[in-house]
C-alpha cells in the first residue's frame, strides 16, 4: 500500500479522474469498442453517480475508486449521447445500449446487503494494495451484513484480489454477444461480515 493515502467520498472535482481511471483500468473490456483511452474517458465522464463513489488519493491525485450501491440506483448510467458523439451515431447507440443493459440493470439486494458496483485502480498504482484498502474502508465504515460484487471472467487479477478478501463465488451469468464484448460471463461473489 502507498505510504500516504487518503480515502474519502468523491466530489464533482473527481469526475474526470474517475472517468479516466475507469476507461484505462478496464481497457481490456472495452477494446472491441475502442483502444483510445481519451475517447472512452469522454464517453464515460457524465455517467458516474458521484454520491456512490469513494476515492483513494495518492501523490495529490485520485488513483482509485470504489462505487457502493445500497439501493436500486446503480453507480453508473450510460450517457448514450456522449457515446454517440465519441463513436458515431449508430455504433455509439448500439454499444451504449449494450452497456446500459449491464450497468443500469437493477441488482436485487437482500436486507442488509450492499453491492460493490465498480472498483478501479489507475494502472500505475495497481498491485500496491489500494483496491484492498478501498474494500477494507467500506467494510470498516459501513454496517452491512454482506457485500455483493460482479467481475468479468477475464479479470483474473481482480478475481484473485476478491478471493483474498474472502469473497466467495455464488453464481455466473452468461453475457450476450461475448465475442464482441471480449468476455463471456460475469462472476457474482459475496462477502459475509462476521460480527
Amino acid at each position: 500500500m502507498e505510504e500516504f493515502m487518503e480515502i474519502r467520498k468523491a466530489t464533482e472535482l473527481d469526475r474526470n479522474d474517475i472517468a479516466f481511471i475507469y476507461a484505462d483500468a478496464f481497457s481490456e473490456d472495452w477494446k472491441q469498442l475502442s483502444t483510445d483511452i481519451e475517447k472512452m474517458t469522454r464517453a464515460l465522464r457524465n455517467g458516474h453517480i458521484l454520491n456512490n463513489y469513494i476515492v483513494a488519493v495518492c501523490d495529490e491525485r485520485v488513483v482509485a475508486f470504489i462505487a457502493l450501491v445500497t439501493d436500486e440506483v446503480r453507480a453508473f448510467h450510460v450517457p448514450i449521447k456522449d457515446f454517440q458523439k465519441e463513436f458515431g451515431f449508430f455504433k455509439g447507440y448500439m454499444v451504449g445500449m449494450a452497456m446500459k443493459n449491464d450497468m443500469e440493470k437493477e441488482i436485487p439486494l437482500d436486507k442488509g446487503m450492499a453491492y460493490i458496483d465498480i472498483i478501479s485502480v489507475c494502472k500505475d498504482y495497481q498491485h500496491k494494495g489500494i483496491a484492498s484498502s478501498l474494500i477494507d474502508y467500506v467494510f470498516n465504515n459501513y454496517e452491512y451484513s454482506s457485500y455483493l460484487l460482479s467481475v468479468t471472467n477475464i479479470n483474473k487479477k481482480a478475481i484473485a484480489c476478491y478471493r483474498k478478501k474472502d469473497f466467495k463465488e455464488v453464481r455466473r451469468e452468461k453475457v450476450k454477444y461475448p465475442k464482441q464484448r471480449g468476455f463471456s460471463e460475469y462472476l457474482y461473489m459475496v462477502y459475509h461480515v462476521n460480527k
